[in-house]
């Protein structure tokens, strides 16, 4: 009789153990979990800035102010006259009235 309250208490006792470290480890996966979490937001925020800031940059360097100011200075271009310019839709309107390929 004594044996076997000692198995059963033994068993009670292995079991109980057993629930709390199962209980800890999910506990503690639950915490890491959660750092994890904060971490990824903390990243998506900064990067939305990152895209935020890099859209007002790419529509800064495109103004057409600014366009020609690197056209004329860095590139020393200057506006187009008369002879150098070719209309693009003449020229494929008279392709295709001489029988050429689109």
């Amino acid at each position: 009789m004594k044996a076997r309250f000692l198995a059963l208490w033994t068993a009670a006792v292995l079991a109980t153990a057993a629930a709390l470290i199962v209980h800890l480890t999910l506990r503690f996966e639950t915490v890491r979990l959660g750092y994890d979490v904060g971490d990824a937001r903390r990243q998506q925020r900064a990067l939305v800035e990152s895209r935020r800031l890099l859209a007002l940059e790419a529509a800064a360097l495109s103004e057409p102010d600014r366009v020609e100011t690197v056209a004329r200075g860095a590139f020393q271009m200057d506006v187009a006259k008369p002879p150098q310019i070719v209309d693009m839709n003449r020229s494929r309107r008279s392709r295709r009235l001489s029988g050429g390929t689109r």
